[in-house]
């Protein structure tokens, strides 16, 4: 299973804006992109909420790349996860 993201919300938490919802993706797999409005990014967490009680030894590494108004979150999983939840605080 490649890398995907559901339930997708967007909500703003005073002046920042944060996007949260639903991913998915095998560790065999090619690093995932996600994209998000805004110049900069405070916070990204992804975590595996599998009934199974995976395990991620480590937080997901996430890199950011901006091109004007539009920022590009890299997803580098290191795990197989069915049951993910995202959180990604940004300006």
């Amino acid at each position: 299973m490649s890398f995907a993201t559901s339930n997708v919300q967007k909500s703003v938490f005073g002046d920042l804006k944060v996007t949260y919802g639903d991913w998915s993706g095998s560790a065999a797999d090619t690093a995932g992109t996600f994209g998000v409005s805004g110049g900069r990014v405070y916070a990204a967490h992804f975590t595996s909420q599998d009934s199974s009680g995976v395990f991620i030894p480590a937080p997901v590494k996430v890199s950011v790349s901006t091109s004007g108004e539009v920022t590009t979150l890299t997803v580098y999983n290191t795990a197989d996860v069915t049951t993910g939840r995202f959180l990604i605080i940004h300006k």
